[in-house]
């Protein structure tokens, strides 16, 4: 197999950029010539908790920072181009999480090879996320209003009652945090019902409990399906899940709505 030039970077937890003090979380992989930019992260942080004790280390912000930075390589792929694209990359990055400067090496098969370098540098059980629905038009608007400061990414809220932990890629104010989620349904009547269940539960508690037991927060939903055809039986699941959704006020945004809720969300957004 024909091997061509690669580039790695170690991900490490960094709390305080003053004492140098670090652990690898993750390791990054850019192959130019295959098109290839991914990364792989330790799956929980335990090792984040050994450097400087558990109480000291913020789940959720550093979750968070995992998988906005998993998201990047994702929706941006097709941005790194040249060394230089990727090394601008890991020169900007100036949260808890920091890439060291590139190394070369070979790369034969870039997603195989990523897999080797991180259980040679990092080891142990990555974390395999699941593949997450990418709207163009909702990810563009919400691009723009995070560099005005109007919106946030990749967010992290507790929702009450039940404590589990929510993440959705785009948040903003108006009123209250609006909490964008794109979310793929199942076809199948069951899983889909279930989901939407979930997602009705989380919402309602969510608007009536608010976030961080003061701030009000109203979940919206984008419903995404599985496959492009709308046969009958299909057509009666998204409209259970839609009926379901709203019953218990959350906000539902159909894919053909998607584009006006985008420019919608452009002028409400503060």
């Amino acid at each position: 197999m024909i091997s061509s030039k690669g580039y790695y970077s170690l991900i490490q937890f960094c709390p305080d950029r003053s004492r140098a003090e670090a652990v690898n979380l993750g390791v990054a992989l850019f192959c130019p010539s295959a098109k290839f930019v991914g990364a792989l992260f330790a799956n929980g942080n335990r090792r984040a908790a050994k450097l400087v004790g558990r109480e000291n280390v913020n789940g959720s912000a550093l979750n968070s920072a995992k998988r906005a930075m998993e998201r990047r390589f994702e929706v941006d792929r097709e941005r790194f181009e040249t060394l230089e694209d990727f090394q601008q990359f890991v020169d900007t990055r100036a949260n808890i999480l920091r890439l060291t400067q590139p190394r070369p090496v070979k790369v034969a098969n870039p997603q195989e090879d990523l897999e080797a370098l991180f259980g040679e540098l990092v080891g142990g059980t990555a974390h395999r996320a699941e593949p997450k629905p990418v709207i163009p038009a909702l990810e563009s608007v919400f691009r723009k209003l995070q560099a005005e400061g109007k919106a946030q990414l990749d967010v992290t809220v507790k929702v009450p009652v039940v404590g589990r932990s929510l993440h959705v890629p785009y948040a903003y104010q108006n009123g209250a945090l609006r909490l964008v989620l794109p979310h793929r349904f199942s076809q199948v009547e069951g899983p889909a019902v279930g989901a939407a269940m979930r997602l009705a539960l989380e919402g309602d508690l969510l608007h009536r409990h608010g976030f961080n037991q003061a701030q009000k927060a109203n979940l919206i939903i984008v419903p995404m399906f599985h496959g492009e055809h709308r046969a009958q039986e299909n057509g009666q699941v998204e409209d259970r899940v839609f009926s379901l959704l709203r019953e218990y006020k959350v906000e539902t945004v159909p894919a053909a709505e998607v584009n006006a809720f985008a420019q919608r969300v452009a002028l409400e957004a503060h």
